[in-house]
């Protein structure tokens, strides 16, 4: 069974992704785990008698409100599938512990809200994601607030295209697959590389990437254009993609999102960003 961690610091901006994420775990049969970076206040939850002892309480801690919340999503929903949902007190790990926790339960997906500016949550309760995708094994998905949550119709995945990775894709059409999306691959050539001529293109994205991933709506676009703001804005605003596909400090990783994963997105970037571990 998948499961989706979802990093909950308590603030909008996690509310938010992890509404997506549920969508996400509806579709693809994943559990969700809220790993929650703040501490939550404790309160009573029992009497126990113990002999002549007299009354025992016993503390608990309370669920989040964010569990909650999505306990009640879940069951107005009519998906067929509904994922158990869990929490993971993370208060108190460090980019290292959560990453090991990540990697023990074989995480298939993170997701982390966005904010326009840093928030106070993530400023108090907030971990380097940068760190932890440097220690891991699964993607990151980053989920700007103010991108409207729903269906995923379009993924674009941008890499030069000889060093375009199976595992990527395969990963890519197995998301993309239960909502029926489009998913192409944009090569654009990495810095001191020539371009590729069309018709070499084609052949190699059919013999290498066509034939080793059985997907009927993946395609290719050859980008010749080498400002990668302006690819960048084609993709978002004139191809209408949902989701962007990058791999971690590769080719055009830094042009495009700067050299680290912040606490915010550049304002170009409007939807949401989904990044491989290196």
């Amino acid at each position: 069974m998948k499961s989706i961690l979802i990093i909950n610091d308590n603030s909008p901006e996690a509310k938010h992704a992890a509404e997506f994420a549920l969508r996400i775990a509806q579709k693809t049969k994943a559990n969700l785990t809220l790993a929650n970076t703040f501490v939550k206040t404790q309160k009573s939850v029992g009497l126990v008698t113990a002999g002549n002892s007299g009354n025992i309480v016993m503390e608990g801690y309370q669920t989040s409100k964010l569990l909650e919340h999505l306990k009640v999503l879940s069951d107005k929903d009519v998906a067929d599938f509904k994922p158990q949902i869990e929490e993971l007190d993370a208060s108190a790990m460090d980019e290292c512990g959560l990453a090991g926790v990540i990697n023990l339960n074989q995480t298939w997906m993170i997701i982390k809200g966005m904010g326009e500016t840093a928030s106070a949550e993530s400023a108090q309760h907030g971990l380097n994601m940068h760190v932890v995708l440097n220690k891991v094994l699964c993607p990151l998905f980053l989920i700007p607030v103010g991108w409207p949550v729903k269906d995923i119709e379009r993924m674009v995945y941008i890499a030069d295209l000889r060093y375009c990775r199976i595992q990527v894709v395969r990963y890519l059409a197995e998301l993309a697959r239960p909502w029926g999306a489009d998913l192409s691959i944009a090569h654009t050539s990495a810095k001191g590389l020539p371009d590729m001529a069309e018709k070499y293109a084609l052949t190699v994205f059919s013999d290498e990437i066509g034939k080793n991933v059985k997907y009927d709506q993946l395609f290719f676009n050859n980008i010749k254009e080498k400002d990668l703001s302006k690819t960048v804005d084609v993709l978002i605003n004139g191809m209408h993609n949902d989701v962007l596909v990058m791999v971690n400090h590769r080719f055009h990783f830094e042009e495009i999102l700067g050299r680290y994963i912040t606490d915010t997105l550049p304002v170009h970037l409007n939807i949401p960003l989904l990044i491989f571990p290196y």
